[in-house]
């Protein structure tokens, strides 16, 4: 079975969505933002994920972006299950192992992830590999499991600076090894976005 893919999006309402992004910007252009975000993600993984893509939604599947992306690409929908971020990942690569052998998460903040990143971790997925793709900030951007470990998911500071290597130092105590992906630039704040946007044309219209 080829491995999954679950693009988390949240559903892209002004004042709720990236929010870091203010008051640089205005809630309706940080949710106009995430629009753009999501939709790019979308079609990134579309393109270039081998397997299965999921679009695993947040609160629930109704935003008619989310509709819309589902009738464009060949993408399922699917609520995000769990209390937090951590109980969702999990539930997810959870589904994923059960039903594909394999699965993993990435986030929408990552739209300009070079498509052979993508392809290469599913490559290795399919080969039986664990990924992990660090972002500059300490986080990760995606992660890839063939088994779910709830360990790598429970307790932990989501959006803190130490998430990848607490991560990694779990993983490490489950004797699980992680090959690691390129680091990448996560779009939270504007400075994010204006580092970001002269790589990646979709954003610079932002940034005028």
């Amino acid at each position: 079975m080829s491995p999954a893919l679950y693009i988390f999006a949240k559903a892209p309402i002004a004042g709720t969505v990236k929010t870091r992004l203010q008051p640089t910007y205005t809630a309706a252009q940080a949710a106009e933002i995430a629009v753009l975000l999501i939709r790019e993600t979308v079609a990134l993984a579309a393109a270039n994920w081998d397997g299965p893509v999921y679009l695993a939604t947040t609160p629930d599947t109704s935003h008619a972006l989310f509709a819309e992306l589902a009738a464009r690409h060949v993408v399922t929908l699917r609520a995000q299950h769990g209390a937090d971020l951590g109980a969702r990942m999990h539930e997810a690569i959870a589904h994923g192992v059960a039903h594909h052998g394999a699965a993993a998460v990435i986030g929408c903040d990552v739209p300009h992830c070079p498509a052979q990143v993508l392809r290469e971790a599913a490559a290795r997925l399919a080969r039986g590999r664990a990924v992990l793709g660090p972002s500059s900030d300490g986080g990760y951007y995606l992660i890839g499991l063939c088994q779910p470990r709830n360990e790598l998911f429970t307790d932990i500071a989501w959006g803190g600076a130490d998430v990848y290597a607490t991560t990694l130092a779990r993983a490490r105590a489950l004797g699980l090894e992680f090959e690691t992906l390129p680091v990448l630039r996560d779009i939270d704040a504007p400075d994010d976005l204006r580092a970001v946007a002269p790589s990646f044309p979709p954003l610079r219209r932002f940034t005028l």
